[in-house]
This record gives C-alpha cells, sequence and structure tokens, in this order.
C-alpha cells in the first residue's frame, strides 16, 4: 500500500509541477510578446513604464556591446 501511496503522491507532484511550469511558460510567452510590442493594450501606464525601462536598459547594453566590438574590429 505504502507504494500505491508513493506512486499517486509522486504522480500528483508530477501534475502539479507541470500546471506551474504551462503557467510560467504562459508568462514569458506574454512577457515575450509585450517586449517585441504586441499586446500592450492591457498593460496598466505603471507597466507599460516599466517595460520601457526594461528596453531602455536593454537598447543600452546592445549599443556598449556594439561600441565595444567595432572598437575592438579596428583595432
Amino acid at each position: 500500500k505504502q507504494l500505491v501511496g508513493r506512486e499517486i503522491s509522486q504522480s500528483e507532484n508530477w501534475v502539479l509541477e507541470h500546471a506551474k511550469l504551462k503557467a510560467r511558460v504562459e508568462v514569458l510567452e506574454k512577457n515575450k510578446r509585450n517586449f517585441m510590442g504586441e499586446d500592450l493594450d492591457s498593460l496598466s501606464l505603471k507597466e507599460l513604464q516599466s517595460l520601457e525601462h526594461q528596453l531602455d536598459a536593454a537598447i543600452k547594453s546592445i549599443r556598449s556591446r556594439k561600441n565595444q566590438a567595432m572598437f575592438e574590429s579596428i583595432s
């Protein structure tokens, strides 16, 4: 009986883990769409400002790396 109980418990754990991972994937896909400028209508002003800040930081990082690569290519 203990083995059957453990198997059920482990099966329940996998079901819960699957549900958590599925929800996480949905959040990540929504974030990706937002970063691509899609599905913005549902975002609040605060969420839009946060998204803008994250994109500004990403652009600064990209430009910095690009400038570093350009400098390295000419030296």
